[in-house]
């Protein structure tokens, strides 16, 4: 068996995935009315398109050998009429099309999201935030351009080279035969350049989210950046992740810039010989000049769907590139206890909770060159038992499990062995949402969204009433500060609550949970980090918060634990001690070493600040 963080042999980097074609011309499926009827209008475009050269024929051939002026009238007309046909037609079908665009961009990005939402915590573990926004922002966009900008135009393209080509067959088979010679050539130009420039373009999107994660890290800490003066190095870090982006792009750029105009090139080959030789046949008297010149307009319009089919073969193979990153999200899996309908609610608990033998560790990472490193087990075989509206502490060493031991609880993790139970019912058997909805998580560090102060209390219960908000922020000690914001309630917090000090964001927090409401309250150091006015008032709000509840303690601050009903003592992933704070101590083992260790700390901090304040006070 590998011993724990041990690395273990680097398995073979993962092939990356071959989207299919098809599978990515499914993302438009959902539109498929919408889509034959802006083909449909395509196609009478490119055919009133199509007449033009019979006119011009008509024009060389018989108006002006005739000197007929009424003809001449009668083939104006019928060219202003194709005009402003082909613009009317085309003001729609374009309309449709970007409609069909944002339509695929809007679902795109509201189902990846929700795809994230029903992922396991430990996927998050893995992933880089700004590598997850790279992908719902830059590859669906990239996906949603090349998909409506090229579907529909290739469609045209297509129409357009059938309908030359059948003309043209049809004018002298000749000729048509002579100038599709080259189009093998141009065939296996688009192929060869295809495949280079699909993959520089994943090489490019991945740069861009390399990039995207310095950028969410760097916008998101600000402070520390500026504490230490990293600005440069930060745009140092960015700068090295867009070059490699930029490399590819680059590249990518080089093959697309080869295949339009070789395209071309092969394609006017083929003019320039219907040139020499129809040129040939009208001087032998063979082809009238009107077929000639109706013919090299053709051709011409042939060539153009050769160029254009290049660039969207192109602009396809980059959006295949995407597609790959696109749905290799989509195809992760979901958290199975979201996921599964069939299993039945958690009735309303009680609040007894039983751990039976618990064992865990988090799954295996990657390093950054592939190799697996084993974690060390967290929990070994632990068990406990919390009665209906008990008070419970968990304390111990840093990594000793506790912060675990509530994750588990919120079945955020899937423990390996064991059994957790809430009034007899496995955790497992229940739907994870039923058994978070009876819980409340305030953390050490609270989680604000920059919105109003009001919508953060509301996220505890989203049907609550202005006065039940106001209500939970007197209960956490929140409303008089509140009160005392221009905007009250509506305050925006900013990002991350960053508006507020540390003790008003924590007591937000509170009235969250509060207003949630919950049989069971999880509290995670919610006053670690708080100055003792702060944690004052925050210890009398969670004590309202914790009244007719069970309630699981983490904290480092051995103070604010004293009055458990029960204190569990953690290390190295097992409980080494269990009892009363008075019993505990009495047993003078880890407990009442950390306990002391506390109070020397806390002693040696206050003799400091007051040497401080005599020094400053002189």
């Amino acid at each position: 068996m590998a011993k724990a963080n041990a690395p273990v042999k680097p398995k073979p980097k993962p092939k990356q995935a071959r989207i299919s074609a098809r599978r990515v011309m499914g993302l438009l499926r959902p539109y498929g009315w919408l889509l034959v009827i802006a083909g449909f209008l395509l196609i009478v475009t490119n055919a009133l398109g199509l007449l033009f050269p019979l006119v011009i024929r008509t024009l060389l051939n018989t108006v002006l050998v005739q000197r007929n002026a009424g003809q001449l009238n009668a083939l104006v007309g019928l060219l202003a009429i194709i005009f402003l046909g082909q613009a009317l037609v085309g003001t729609v079908q374009g309309y449709l099309v970007t409609s069909i665009g944002e339509r695929l961009s809007f679902d795109l990005r509201t189902g990846l999201f929700r795809h994230l939402q029903l992922m396991p915590l430990s996927f998050y573990d893995q992933r880089r935030t700004g590598e997850l926004m790279s992908r719902v922002t830059n590859d669906v966009s990239l996906l949603q351009t090349s998909l409506t900008s090229n579907i529909l135009p290739l469609a045209s393209e297509v129409v357009v080279l059938v309908g030359s080509v059948a003309i043209t067959l049809a004018i002298n088979w000749r000729f048509t035969l002579l100038a599709m010679v080259v189009a093998p050539v141009a065939g296996l130009a688009a192929a060869l350049l295809g495949r280079r420039i699909r993959r520089t373009t994943r090489g490019v999107q991945e740069g861009l989210g390399d990039a995207g994660i310095v950028l969410e890290e760097a916008l998101s800490a600000p402070r520390v950046v500026k504490a230490f003066s990293r600005e440069d190095y930060e745009v140092g870090r960015f700068n090295t992740r867009m070059r490699k982006s930029l490399t590819q792009a680059l590249r990518r750029a080089a093959a697309q810039a080869v295949l339009g105009p070789l395209s071309g090139l092969i394609a006017f080959a083929g003019v320039t010989l219907v040139i020499w030789y129809g040129g040939q046949e009208v001087v032998a008297g063979r082809l009238t000049a009107g077929d000639l010149i109706a013919f090299i307009f053709y051709m011409v319009l042939v060539i153009g769907p050769l160029i254009s089919l290049s660039n969207i073969y192109s602009q396809i193979q980059a959006a295949l590139a995407a597609a790959e990153r696109v749905f290799e999200l989509m195809d992760e899996p979901t958290e199975a206890a979201l996921d599964d309908p069939h299993l039945p609610a958690l009735p309303t608990a009680s609040g007894q909770i039983s751990f039976a033998q618990v064992s865990f560790t988090y799954p295996a990472i990657p390093d950054e060159t592939g190799t697996i490193i084993q974690r060390p087990a967290v929990l070994k075989d632990v068990s406990f038992q919390v009665e209906p509206g008990q008070v419970v502490a968990l304390v111990g060493p840093s990594g000793a499990g506790k912060t675990t031991t509530l994750s588990l609880l919120l079945r955020l993790y899937e423990i390996d062995s064991g059994a957790i139970t809430l009034d007899g019912h496995d955790i497992r058997s229940v739907s994870a949402q039923s058994l978070r909805e009876q819980m409340a998580l305030v953390p050490q560090e609270p989680v604000l969204f920059g919105d109003s102060i009001a919508e953060n209390i509301r996220y505890g219960r989203l049907d609550a009433t202005e006065e039940q908000i106001r209500a939970a922020a007197a209960a956490a000690n929140a409303l008089s500060f509140i009160e005392e914001l221009p905007e009250g309630l509506a305050t925006v917090v900013g990002e991350r609550g960053v508006k507020l000090s540390a003790g008003q964001r924590q007591r937000i927090a509170i009235a969250r949970a509060l207003l949630h409401d919950p049989r069971i309250l999880l509290l995670d150091e919610a006053t670690a980090s708080l100055d003792n006015e702060s944690e004052a008032l925050v210890q009398e709000a969670l004590n309202r918060l914790m009244r007719g509840r069970t309630t699981l303690v983490v904290a480092h601050r051995l103070t604010t634990v004293e009055r458990a009903d029960q204190i569990l003592v953690l290390d190295h992933g097992e409980i080494v001690e269990r009892g009363t704070h008075a019993e505990l101590m009495a047993l003078d083992g880890l407990y009442a070493r950390l306990y002391t260790r506390n109070f020397e700390d806390l002693g040696a901090v206050e003799d400091e600040t007051a040497a401080t304040s005599a020094s400053g006070s002189r």
